[in-house]
């Protein structure tokens, strides 16, 4: 698992791009599914921390989020065979009143060679509260080998 430090990526308000600040990122996770959460309450981060940190010791604290001004939104890519997997949100967007998350799952594209173990790419990130419906949309791309590999 993990943790990157703050990043901050597009900006704006109303619609168009939305302000995001990534929380974590990794290939390894408590969290064997496929799903795609939004996170309005403490409780709810919590839990959903708790699930994600099983197996790690200690489970790291969840990330600071101020739940009156702040949202979190996770994304988890389920569990796949190898590594070379990578989940990263290419961009948040307010349009036709909705969110809009674009997830880009990354992987190893045909005759890679990666270590054969199970992963689970993931990403979270927090951005400003909103009473609008998310939706998530996952596009892939196979990253081509690197040379000699």
């Amino acid at each position: 698992m993990v943790f990157a430090a703050a990043m901050t990526a597009s900006s704006g308000s109303g619609a168009g791009p939305v302000q995001f600040t990534l929380l974590a990122q990794g290939a390894q996770s408590g969290i064997e599914d496929e799903r795609n959460v939004v996170i309005l309450d403490e409780a709810a981060l919590r839990s959903l921390w708790t699930s994600h940190g099983a197996g790690a010791n200690p489970v790291p604290p969840p990330p600071q989020v101020d739940f009156s001004s702040e949202m979190v939104i996770a994304a988890f890519a389920g569990t796949r065979n190898s590594r070379g997997y990578r989940l990263t949100i290419a961009g948040i967007e307010e349009m036709d009143r909705r969110l809009q998350v674009d997830l880009l799952l990354e992987r190893p594209g045909a005759g890679c060679m990666t270590a054969q173990v199970l992963t689970q790419p993931h990403v979270w990130a927090k951005l400003r509260r909103s009473a609008l419906p998310v939706e998530f949309r996952m596009s892939t791309v196979d990253i081509p080998c690197a040379a000699g590999g």
